[in-house]
């Protein structure tokens, strides 16, 4: 096979990603009306990755769920899948609450910042009524009659991942208590698919630093810099959580891998500076999937299931902007929560990012109210100022998200050599490039 040009591979290359992701931040500080010029080829190259990723979160649920169940051991594996997704929900709640708590960014505004707030307010109060109205329906009941699709067709077309999630889930049961020469042919055949849009995103990483420049470019221009100023204090609060989050991720894959830490930063540099740049845990998928299994040597089969669910379920961003928004609010409203409220906000922050899978972003935010009723917070002003810095915090919270979902895996699945199911060929990385197959 003919060799690529090292002038086309460095496309690819962790600097190229990272030098586009720079050069966006200051395009859009000092040129914003460029930027917002951007976005819609930032928003083209996004719509690109999310047309893959829902063909691979597909095959690959099929595929490991149904092998999963052809094995012994399935109950183990979801046991574990539990344990470790509900430890990581109750830990970056607390983080969340503490941070919140201790940093007090609702607190110590000057009359210049409130200023700067109100208008803040009143320019974005139509969306937020739009968007408390579409959230309006949302909640546990709720999340359960969404999860169960009328169409399948029709969810794969508006791109609704919880349902497509729950479809998958469901036919990888049914292909793995079919019998064993059945269900192979069908889940050879969901390989196959998987490594062809595999093929396509590999494809698209020669884009990807283009893609990152606009994104990060529109991303920055759209959130004004004057308000970045204001609500510095949330900002640095929900940051400092972001860096905890991500050493603490880091050191549990270098501890169960046993590698240095520094090593396993470097083996996950590539995920993380994507979810950095598309503020996209879906979009990112692929990548996780394909450092996971191969860089990390991880059981192919188990971080195919596990990835997804983990992506799409156990949004660790979402906790962490309900927690910390919620504190904020609070503090903003002058109200004390005691050890009660702040029990109250740690449960309801799980169980409306749970509740909340597959809702837009700004839909999300937006359902902090069902935290705020029973606490008797005004949230409306809230909900806006969270909505307005959210591309801000954006990038931390979906960085800090995938590095947990990766080491919420590596606690979950058994290296390649010690896994009970059987195992995808390794690819290798060569020259600081991720090689995808």
């Amino acid at each position: 096979m003919k060799r690529i040009p090292f002038s086309i591979r460095w496309l690819k290359s962790i600097w190229a990603i990272v030098g586009a992701i720079g050069a966006g931040v200051l395009i859009g500080l000092y040129q914003p009306q460029f930027a917002e010029r951007l976005v819609p080829y930032g928003n083209l190259y996004l719509s690109f990755l999310k047309m893959c990723v829902i063909p691979i979160m597909v095959t690959a649920i099929v595929s490991s769920v149904g092998r999963l169940f052809m094995s012994s051991g399935t109950s183990q594996v979801l046991r574990r899948m539990v344990t470790v997704f509900l430890a990581g929900l109750l830990l970056v709640g607390t983080l969340g609450l503490g941070a919140g708590s201790l940093g007090q960014p609702g607190e110590g505004f000057s009359a210049s910042q409130r200023t700067v707030l109100g208008q803040e307010v009143l320019d974005r109060e139509p969306a937020a009524e739009s968007s408390e109205a579409a959230s309006s329906g949302h909640g546990l009941l709720q999340f359960v009659f969404d999860l169960i699709p009328s169409n399948i067709f029709i969810a794969l077309g508006q791109g609704d991942n919880l349902q497509i999630l729950f479809f998958s889930v469901v036919v990888g049961i049914a292909v793995g208590l079919l019998s064993v020469h059945a269900g192979d042919q069908f889940l050879v055949m969901t390989d196959l698919l998987f490594r062809a849009f595999q093929r396509i995103i590999s494809w698209g990483m020669y884009m990807l630093p283009l893609g990152m420049f606009c994104m990060m470019a529109g991303q920055i221009a759209g959130a004004g810099g004057d308000l970045l100023l204001a609500m510095v204090q949330y900002i640095v609060c929900i940051y400092s959580v972001c860096l905890l989050l991500l050493l603490l991720g880091v050191w549990i894959v270098s501890a169960r891998m046993k590698l240095s830490f520094l090593r396993t930063l470097l083996g996950l540099k590539e995920p993380l500076c994507i979810a950095f740049g598309t503020q996209n845990s879906i979009a990112t998928m692929p990548y996780v999937l394909e450092t996971l299994r191969d860089r990390f040597r991880l059981n192919a089969h188990a971080v195919n299931l596990v990835v997804p669910l983990g992506i799409v379920l156990c949004r660790y961003s979402m906790v962490l902007t309900y927690t910390t928004g919620i504190v904020f609010i609070a503090q903003l409203y002058g109200v004390t929560l005691g050890l009660q409220g702040l029990l109250i906000a740690l449960v309801g922050a799980i169980l409306t990012a749970v509740a909340g899978a597959g809702s837009p972003g700004i839909v999300a935010i937006s359902m902090i109210a069902l935290i705020a009723e029973p606490l008797h917070l005004p949230y409306a002003t809230g909900v806006i100022l969270l909505m307005a810095v959210n591309p801000i915090i954006d990038p931390g919270v979906t960085t800090a998200s995938i590095m947990l979902n990766c080491a919420a895996t590596v606690m979950i699945a058994e290296p390649e050599d010690k896994g009970s199911l059987a195992g995808a060929q390794s690819l290798p990385y060569r020259d600081g490039t991720l090689q995808m197959e």
